[in-house]
């Protein structure tokens, strides 16, 4: 049956399994010569005969990927790059060679849907590293964000040959090297020289990386002159410089479950404190503090013991409830919680408006004698250090951030997600 009949018989086989891996598998049986007409059915047929005709291809292996390859490189919608993209990026280890080539396509897109099928190998895509680091520093951000995941999807194995560049080179290597080490969680097997290339790259790309705003759900905040205290007041180690890129990405696999010997568990939390904003160090601990896990008030106390200050500014907008609050010297100065009981503790700051400056304000009301209208999260810390959501090109910024991690041992590898330089 030639390849016409045997693709209308497979539009026919609906959702008959076993009919259509028949049909599948006689549509790739003629091998490199019915790839390109495989390809060019791609964009005519239903979508469920779509995925089988890409099942045919990926069974051809090298001509399939070529085929399609091709097929992009000549026409603009030869079918619709949707599919091909799909067709390209789900070849076996078979098609490596051809995924290390496309690497080198003058399409954008191919080299995105190469590293997209490299990273969906995995680990058989180690061979492909040196081929692969380099776009962690491509200008395009969705082709260096691809290149994250693909070394990311490598993994830690990838550790002794990204090691093996920074060592020996090839010096033209050895920035994407380091890159990469970060990605993989390497950062746990630097060398003294190693950290201190990675604290200057996040030195040098600190002044570029200033976002428009940080996260406002919840963070502390120290004074930058003596934050380095903080490191020991919270029971943190391993901490690694980093960019605020790398801080806030870091933030969103912020938890991993490590098992001892013996099979005890336990969870260990990444911890990402800002570079030194207008005079102030953030400090985000996204699920230990909107959980929690810590004492909030125990840990303002021993952070400003050794910082001078602490700050805990903390707001779910599902539940509309507000925190704030100060300690000073390791001792608490001022809070507000919204419905706790009371809501407010300690005197007044100097800068806080009194309740009287409310135009509704009514003296015979019920009021905490120490209450004032600064219930709000983000005014009150506009007034007491930085306002995250402010954070811009106009904020003074200086040296360069920390991840940290709160159970000693553990290791940056242990968590899971992309870092982002």
């Amino acid at each position: 049956m030639d390849q016409a009949a045997l693709i209308a018989e497979l539009e026919q086989a609906g959702r008959d399994a076993e009919a259509t891996a028949e049909i599948v598998r006689r549509l790739a049986e003629p091998g490199a010569g019915a790839a390109p007409g495989l390809v060019a059915a791609l964009g005519t047929v239903s979508r469920s005969a779509m995925w089988s005709l890409r099942d045919a291809l990926h069974l051809i292996g090298p001509a399939g990927f070529d085929a399609a390859v091709a097929s992009r490189s000549r026409a603009e919608k030869v079918p619709d790059w949707w599919e091909l993209g799909h067709v390209l990026r789900g070849f076996d280890e078979r098609c490596i060679p051809q995924y290390t080539a496309a690497l080198s396509h003058p399409m954008n897109e191919i080299r995105r849907q190469a590293l997209w099928g490299l990273q969906n190998l995995g680990e058989a895509a180690a061979g492909t590293l040196t081929d692969v680091i380099p776009f962690l520093n491509d200008p395009d951000s969705y082709m260096r964000h691809q290149a994250e995941k693909t070394v990311r999807a490598i993994g830690a194995n990838a550790g002794p040959a990204l090691r093996g560049i920074r060592r020996d080179g090839p010096v033209h290597l050895r920035r994407h090297a380091l890159t990469a080490l970060a990605l993989v969680g390497g950062t746990d097997q630097f060398d003294r020289r190693d950290r201190q290339a990675l604290e200057r790259l996040a030195r040098i790309k600190a002044d570029q990386d200033t976002p428009e705003s940080l996260p406002d759900h919840c963070w502390l905040a120290v004074p930058g002159a003596l934050y380095e205290g903080l490191f020991d007041a919270m029971g943190l180690h391993d901490r690694v410089p980093c960019t605020i890129s790398m801080g806030l990405s870091a933030m969103e696999n912020d938890t991993t479950v490590v098992t001892d010997p013996d099979g005890t568990k336990h969870t260990a939390f990444r911890v990402f404190v800002t570079p030194e904003l207008d005079g102030w160090r953030l400090i985000y601990a996204d699920t230990p503090l909107g959980e929690m896990t810590w004492d909030v008030d125990d840990l303002l106390d021993r952070l400003s013991a050794i910082c001078g200050q602490a700050q805990f500014f903390c707001q779910d907008v599902h539940s509309d409830s507000m925190i704030w609050s100060v300690a000073v010297d390791g001792a608490p100065r001022r809070r507000y919680w919204r419905y706790e009981d009371p809501e407010w503790r300690g005197e007044p700051m100097d800068w806080e408006e009194p309740l009287t400056a409310d135009p509704e304000y009514d003296p015979e009301d019920a009021y905490e004698p120490n209450a004032t209208l600064e219930s709000d999260v983000n005014s009150a810390a506009h007034s007491l250090s930085v306002e995250p959501t402010e954070v811009g090109s106009t904020t003074t910024l200086r040296g360069h951030g920390w991840l940290a991690i709160t159970r000693p041992g553990v290791g940056h590898g242990a968590f899971t997600g992309v870092v982002r330089i």
